[in-house]
């Protein structure tokens, strides 16, 4: 199977120089990927589904590089950075990711990178590995490191073993809480041009994504509110300095909404048409299903500049729609801040798909476990050391 990219050509757009960079100021990666090279893993199968940036670049060509047939498709629809997807093409991977896919397409890269059987997946939002355990492949291992993909796998009769590393510590606690809003407000004033200064902010879930996008928005000078239905995480946002309202009242009278439940719906028609007037709708959840773009697309549109758009709700109100509710913080070509905080997590993806290569699940039965402890300690060590 050939791959399904934008355009081969972008490839030139990946520099040699780039590259290097990232290999500086993502150490710990670096590493990993140059022992992975040396190994011999001819015969084995890796498909991945995630977002093909570029800095899935050094997580995957390492495999390639041992002999690995490895395949990627873009696990959401309008993240992918099409000279990534390229490069990676032209490198050894088969690729099924371009920008802009629609649904069919995105549905379709699934169908085909769940064809065949394979040895490892590795998963961001366990729609692949639902689509092997439905076609009956039996693998070695999977990976699923988001919270939307816990939610999925937990429902399903596993028939193979599945590593969970959305929960542990290095995620949930870094990069959940932390690293997001490090990477989204940033994004969030390139793409609009506007400060948080004195704006009315409401974040729609208060688990460890919302907590660090509400935290980091009160710090650039948002007035911040929560909507959360758990009533512990509500008394959390209180004692984080955010207004708690319910969800109704926080759509009438705040200026962005942003969502991040990590779950599907949470914006409907009749939420939409709650919207205060001007409101600009952000996601960082990993569906981009929580905020329900194909009805907004039913309405009047005009496309603002690069990924904003404004619908027209009827009775003289507009709302602006960012990144078409995918993820902002990965909103192609926009580039936030830090990236360097991506090495422990990139590590972590590496170091699992080479344990899983060593027969690392071998002694697990089919279901659901925890990322191995002893993993997760020997990467923080070593980003540790990297800070020294």
């Amino acid at each position: 199977m050939n791959s399904r990219i934008k355009d081969a050509a972008l490839a030139a757009h990946i520099t040699d120089e780039a590259l290097a960079w990232r290999q500086v100021i993502c150490p710990v990666t670096a590493a990993y990927g140059k022992y992975v090279a040396r190994r011999d893993l001819h015969g084995k199968t890796i498909v991945s589904f995630q977002h093909v940036l570029e800095d899935t670049i050094p997580t995957l060509l390492p495999f390639v590089q041992a002999g690995a047939k490895v395949k990627v498709g873009a696990c959401n629809p309008d993240s992918t950075d099409d000279a990534a997807a390229a490069y990676l093409a032209q490198n050894g991977v088969e690729v099924h990711a371009f920008s802009g896919m629609t649904p069919d397409e995105y549905a379709q890269s699934i169908d085909i990178l769940s064809n065949e059987p394979a040895d490892i997946i590795a998963d961001m939002g366990g729609e692949l590995i639902e689509a092997f355990v439905k076609k009956g492949h039996q693998v070695d291992g999977a990976l699923e490191a988001t919270t939307t993909g816990v939610h999925r796998v937990e429902k399903l009769e596993l028939n193979f073993p599945v590593f969970n590393w959305n929960d542990i510590a290095i995620k949930d606690r870094l990069h959940n809480r932390h690293h997001v809003a490090q990477e989204m407000w940033p994004v969030f004033s390139n793409v609009t041009g506007l400060a948080l200064y004195g704006r009315t902010v409401l974040v729609i879930g208060f688990g460890p994504v919302g907590r660090g996008v509400a935290e980091r928005a009160r710090n650039l000078g948002a007035v911040v509110s929560v909507a959360e239905r758990d009533p512990v995480r509500a008394l959390e946002a209180q004692h984080h300095g955010c207004a708690v309202v319910d969800l109704e009242a926080g759509l009438k009278n705040n200026a962005i909404i942003v969502t991040a439940t990590g779950l599907s719906g949470i914006l409907g028609k009749v939420q939409l048409k709650q919207l205060r007037r001007g409101a600009v709708l952000v996601n960082v959840g990993h569906s981009n299903t929580e905020i329900d773009v194909a009805w907004l697309d039913t309405l009047p549109k005009t496309r603002m500049r690069r990924h904003i758009e404004r619908f027209d709700l009827g009775d003289d109100k507009q709302v602006y729609l960012l990144n078409r509710g995918s993820l902002l913080n990965l909103a192609p070509g926009m580039g936030g801040s830090g990236k360097d905080l991506f090495d422990p997590f990139s590590a972590i993806l590496l170091r699992g798909i080479d344990w899983l290569a060593s027969g690392g699940a071998l002694s697990f039965k089919p279901g659901f476990w925890a990322y191995p402890a002893e993993l997760e300690a020997e990467i923080a060590q070593r980003i540790l050391a990297s800070h020294s």
